[in-house]
């Protein structure tokens, strides 16, 4: 092959996308098309985890649809949303299923709580269904490939790739190797696309005398991955599990505050309706500051950074340490002044503009430790669950607990958790939880546990194929240890470019990447990885039509 592009979730569609229209724009002089393949061990292309099958009906982006893509896509994407809009709104009114692929990408629930918005046309306010981003992926790569029939050909391969290594001589070698030293897939390109997303999420620890297959683990009560096999496999065998127990034994704890803990809460929100079960949420100091609604008339303040701004714009040099510090105060002010939304918003705004007042040194401390911190500080979450959350919270079917998960044991078939209190973690007047809860629920155990704690570090990870890599040298870690290290081509080793969430930790020029997970900032950094892969696709294809044959 000429190219690999391994991974088909957001990042390796929009790499391939990307690749595409480059060699369109080149005019390549070549008589025989370009020849790509893209690969993928899940059984679906050009969704991943988030936007495909394995997340579920009721799953929604992290964020409005507004933020989530650059306009350009987002003026596409809601031009497709409106050719459907008709059929949501006559599924919201009779209940009867439609013929489309509508009642496998969402719900019908979703539309009738959005019913006002959808009918006007109100997109970019929404937090979107998933799927229908996935969907929307797969007809513009189909879309795509049809006009540039005779240009491009590619093909798609369902295979687990755990091997890669460079030949020598710039090209790349690609392999699935089982069990018994067998190789049922390999393949040689010119050039790698390395697309394959976030590692495996964290390992929760667990006493059990062996190691159970993820059904005996969901039977048991434990979720170590939402999304294995899928979400709403996770559900129904833990609806299962609840309805074999009594009512005042159906409580969930729920470990965690990032994307996955608030995907699970709403997946699970007609769950919990149906079967009584309470959910107990463990997060460092009880409900994260994140998982508000903005407050009706709140508005951002951050003198602390603004005087910080100003000092940088007067020529002092800005010090990714000092940055860190800044948005640390902001935020604690915000959480007493109770305008956290309106100033992590404006602080998110002012941490992207911060790299202009920086030289190289702090660049790299902000790839590599600051801006990871000061990402973990200024997360975001609304939309739906946040509905939800505060409504079970209303309603005394949720309770947020503060700590941090340590082990759970298994004792006559509950699950009971060990749970450190860290200091300063005692909640305030206005939150919703106490000690009290949190040692009385440790106490009475847990039919279910999951694990919503976030990924692993790529220096930790149980990847079989970033494993190889790195154990090979074929690669190197970042120095964050959350993404490789690349060069200003973002090649992590010859012929191996990299675009998604393992950029995280690299910086050059002007630049910094220390977060690469929206799919807004691997459209905008898809450009750049395509033009690099290209040019050298392009310099070894031509190369080899001069070798002599072997």
């Amino acid at each position: 092959m000429d190219i690999a592009v391994l991974g088909s979730g957001a990042s390796g569609t929009h790499g391939l996308l990307r690749t595409i229209s480059e060699l369109r724009d080149r005019r390549t002089p070549f008589d025989d098309p370009i020849r790509i393949t893209v690969i993928d061990r899940d059984e679906q292309f050009h969704s991943g985890i988030p936007y495909g099958h394995r997340s579920g009906r009721s799953s929604l982006l992290i964020s409005a649809l507004e933020s989530f893509l650059p306009d350009r896509e987002r003026s596409d994407f809601i031009s497709w949303l409106e050719a459907r809009r008709q059929e949501m709104l006559d599924w919201a009114r009779d209940d009867r299923t439609p013929d489309s692929s509508l009642a496998t990408l969402m719900e019908r629930d979703w539309i009738l709580r959005h019913e006002d918005a959808v009918r006007a046309g109100g997109w970019d306010d929404l937090y979107l269904p998933r799927r229908l981003y996935g969907q929307y992926l797969s007809e513009l790569v189909e879309r795509t490939l049809e006009d540039a029939r005779g240009l491009v050909e590619v093909d798609f391969v369902h295979a687990d790739v755990n091997e890669v290594t460079s030949d020598g001589s710039g090209g790349v070698h690609l392999r699935e190797r089982d069990g018994e030293g067998g190789i049922p897939f390999e393949l040689h390109a010119h050039s790698v696309l390395l697309a394959i997303g976030s590692p495996p999420v964290r390992t929760l620890d667990v006493s059990a005398a062996e190691r159970p297959s993820t059904d005996d683990l969901l039977d048991m009560g434990l979720v170590a991955d939402i999304h294995t096999p899928d979400i709403e496999h996770v559900i129904e065998r833990i609806r299962g599990r609840l309805e074999k127990l009594p009512v005042e034994k159906r409580r969930i704890l729920l470990i965690g505050g990032n994307a996955d803990a608030l995907e699970f809460l709403l997946a699970s929100h007609r769950l919990r309706q149906d079967t009584g079960a309470r959910l107990f949420i463990l997060s460092s100091r009880g409900r994260p500051h994140y998982w508000h609604h903005d407050r009706p008339g709140e508005r951002a303040s951050t003198p602390i950074l603004d005087r910080l701004f100003a000092t940088a714009e007067a020529g002092t040099l800005l010090r990714a340490r000092d940055l860190h510090e800044a948005v640390r105060a902001e935020l604690s002010a915000a959480m007493t002044q109770r305008n956290v939304n309106s100033t992590i918003a404006a602080l998110i705004t002012a941490v992207g503009s911060s790299l202009r007042y920086m030289d190289d040194f702090e660049l790299y401390s902000m790839a590599t430790d600051h801006g990871v911190a000061i990402s973990d500080l200024l997360r975001r979450a609304g939309g739906d669950s946040l509905d939800f959350l505060t409504d079970g919270i209303n309603d005394g079917s949720i309770t947020c607990i503060p700590g941090r998960f340590r082990e759970a044991e298994v004792r006559e078939d509950m699950l009971f958790a060990s749970v450190d209190q860290l200091p300063g973690a005692a909640p305030g007047p206005s939150d919703e939880t106490s000690p009290t809860n949190a040692q009385d629920s440790q106490d009475h155990g847990y039919a279910v546990i999951v694990n919503g704690t976030g990924f692993e570090r790529v220096t930790d990870t149980r990847s079989p194929l970033l494993r190889q890599m790195l154990g090979s040298g074929t690669v190197r870690a970042s120095a964050s240890r959350t993404g490789l290290s690349l060069d200003e081509k973002f090649q992590a080793a010859p012929g191996v470019f990299v675009l998604g969430p393992l950029i995280a930790g690299h910086h050059h020029g002007k630049s910094a990447y220390w977060h690469i997970e929206s799919v807004a900032r691997i459209i905008q950094l898809a450009g750049a990885v395509a033009d690099s892969l290209v040019t050298e696709t392009l310099v070894k294809r031509s190369m080899s039509a001069y070798l002599p044959a072997s």
